[in-house]
């Protein structure tokens, strides 16, 4: 009986130091493997919050202002946008429409989305063309550009009362005759009518209008709208 309570120990103790080599081993292995990876780092964004950008979340953020309206310049184009294959030195195309000012307004916004090579944002070679009855043109990206979100395509987002631009593609060329902080929100007057050019400038093709509105907030007591007369 004592001799097979041996053996059941020795064979005890040989499983047990094969079982803590096993472990050595493994642990030792881990920590290798752990030492010639480098290690994973994990990148959290912050949320973005309403106060970076104040103006583009009043019109199109989570949880836009109720007293904004839009007149979408761009509603007559297909669901993607508005296409134009071809460079703009070879057609200078765009959308051109009037409408019917009523009422008084208290704030209006520009807003454009648009890309060119069908995908890319505007770079310093692009631009994006905008008039409004004779005023307007090529408009200028200074600190008069409002801040919006990142993203894959172009954002423009301008208070209306204060554009900058260049009125001639030879003027931009040349970089003068710019007309600095124009007030197209002027011109917001009830019972006119405006004369709106909306295009973008580009030598490349794939140029897109995505989207161009014009954002408006109606003056406490007034009934305003901005409505495309056909």
């Amino acid at each position: 009986m004592k001799k097979i309570n041996i053996n059941i120990l020795v064979g005890y103790a040989v499983l047990l130091i094969i079982a803590v080599g096993t472990s050595v081993v493994g642990v030792y292995i881990v920590r290798k493997i752990q030492k010639e990876q480098p290690p994973q780092v994990v990148i959290v964004k912050p949320e973005e919050k309403p106060s970076q950008y104040p103006d583009y979340d009043a019109i199109k953020g989570k949880n836009p202002d109720p007293k904004i309206r839009t007149v979408r310049i761009t509603s007559g184009c297909p669901a993607d946008g508005c296409v134009n294959n071809n460079p703009a030195t070879i057609e200078f195309d765009g959308i051109n429409k009037k409408y019917a000012v009523i009422g008084k307004f208290s704030r209006a916004y520009l807003y454009v989305e648009a890309v060119v090579d069908y995908q890319r944002p505007l770079t310093t070679w692009d631009d994006f063309y905008f008039k409004i009855s004779g005023l307007g043109g090529h408009l200028i990206n200074d600190e008069n550009l409002l801040s919006v979100p990142p993203s894959d395509i172009s954002r423009l987002l301008f208070d209306l009362r204060s554009i900058s631009y260049f009125p001639s593609i030879k003027d931009k060329e040349n970089k003068s005759n710019q007309q600095l902080n124009i007030n197209l929100f002027n011109l917001l007057q009830d019972g006119i009518t405006l004369d709106v050019t909306a295009a973008i400038s580009s030598d490349r093709p794939g140029r897109i209008m995505k989207e161009v509105s014009i954002y408006y907030e109606c003056f406490e007591g007034s009934d305003c709208s901005i409505q495309e007369k056909k």
